[in-house]
């Protein structure tokens, strides 16, 4: 894979999206896709578990694991080389060291595939993830503001394309995506929350009070 650098200031262009989003449409050329897709159609894919219940997407993890009930990182697989390439280059992209990306999930959605709102576990920091085959919508909502439509935002995540979450849109918002239309892959880079930013509390909603 012949995959090149993109400087910093190309990345963070002025965009009107919370801060901490950023989106780059067109990281990846046909031809990275390409290979990078022909790797993941190889993979060894599962249902995602997570906790009590199976979600209906498909997932293989890389490199350094996290097991909640111990609290302890393990490491797991060898990320693929072609994966490995792209990894370091969206580090470079963001400014981080090669192997600041710890951790990186592939992720199948076949059609009909959502994710319901969530925020990526505290042990992660910095989160990134790019797009193969199909789009799909990403939407975005404040955890202050859960409840007023208004205040949320969506992003359409197009094929080749880079989001990154980091600061206020990684700590205080949530995110999901409704069903995909048709099957689509990402790759997700997470570093580690080495700075032991805490989640904010869960605000409990009306019924509950």
């Amino acid at each position: 894979m012949s995959l090149q650098p993109t400087p910093a200031a190309d990345l963070f262009a002025d965009v009107p999206l919370p801060h901490g989003l950023v989106y780059r449409p067109e990281y990846l050329s046909r031809g990275d896709e390409a290979e990078l897709l022909a790797l993941l159609e190889r993979l060894p894919f599962v249902e995602a578990r997570f906790q009590q219940y199976t979600a209906r997407r498909r997932v293989v993890r890389f490199g350094e694991l996290y097991d909640e009930a111990t609290g302890a990182w393990s490491r797991g697989p060898e990320v693929p080389v072609a994966i490995a390439a792209l990894r370091d280059r969206v580090a470079q992209s963001l400014g981080l060291a090669p192997d600041a990306f710890v951790h990186v999930l592939a992720t199948e959605y076949r059609p009909g595939t959502p994710i319901g709102w969530h925020r990526d576990k505290a042990h992660y920091g910095v989160v990134a993830g790019v797009s193969l085959a199909g789009a799909c919508r990403m939407r975005f909502r404040p955890l202050d503001a859960r409840d007023d439509r208004s205040a949320g935002v969506a992003l359409d995540l197009a094929p080749r394309s880079l989001y990154v979450m980091r600061d206020e849109i990684r700590w205080h918002w949530q995110h999901h995506i409704p069903p995909t239309k048709a099957l689509r892959y990402s790759i997700t880079l997470r570093t580690r929350n080495d700075a032991g930013v805490p989640l904010p509390a869960r605000r409990p909603r009306p019924s509950e009070r």
